[in-house]
């Protein structure tokens, strides 16, 4: 008769699957962009593409939120989310929606670390990180949530895996996840199409 821990353990999802998965899932997105990029160009023209989404906002700011919320499941960085997000939506939208996205995928990382063996996946991947996090945060819990929040090449859903193995509570852990991801993406989402509208400008220009 197996243990409750053998059992639990085996039922428990192979999060190598879920990349590979996930993986495959984006090779297929790419691989009908492609298919349209070349076949029907017309449609990855930067006027239809704003016509689109100018049309279908709210359609498209919901699509972008479920997308940046399963992200939580499968450890993808979302820096690509937001930068693709900032070629087809208005600043100020797009900044709101990726907040409440940030609140929501940093919960299933939260709530699902063990479930998911997410445990596993950053203790081995990182283990003098996971280490120096756990030091930090029994000084200052607030303020390194924020910190590697903000932090732009580390990835996010690493400090909030921490602050569920050390019981950090869920509200402080989603608050300092949203302050130093709110400013990092500002910066992104604001910077970015504040350079956009730029060079759309210069490029129209005679």
């Amino acid at each position: 008769m197996q243990a409750p821990f053998t059992r639990r353990q085996h039922q428990q999802p192979d999060l190598d699957r879920v990349h590979r998965i996930a993986l495959y899932g984006w090779l297929l997105l790419i691989a009908t962009c492609l298919y349209f990029y070349f076949f029907h160009p017309e449609f990855f023209s930067p006027e239809q593409i704003r016509i689109y989404f100018s049309d279908n906002l709210l359609l498209g700011l919901f699509v972008y939120f479920i997308i940046s919320t399963l992200r939580g499941f499968t450890l993808i960085p979302s820096t690509p989310i937001v930068l693709a997000g900032v070629l087809v939506f208005p600043p100020l939208p797009l900044w709101i929606v990726n907040q409440l996205a940030v609140y929501s995928s940093s919960a299933i990382v939260y709530l699902m670390a063990r479930e998911f063996q997410f445990d596993k996946f950053f203790h081995q991947r990182y283990p003098k990180q996971i280490d120096n996090l756990t030091r930090l945060l029994q000084q200052r819990e607030l303020l390194v949530i924020s910190v590697w929040g903000f932090a732009p090449f580390v990835p996010t859903d690493m400090i909030v895996y921490v602050c569920s193995i050390l019981r950090i509570r869920l509200w402080k852990t989603l608050l300092g996840a949203s302050i130093g991801e709110g400013i990092i993406c500002a910066i992104y989402i604001f910077g970015g199409s504040t350079g956009m509208a730029w060079f759309l400008e210069l490029a129209a220009a005679p």
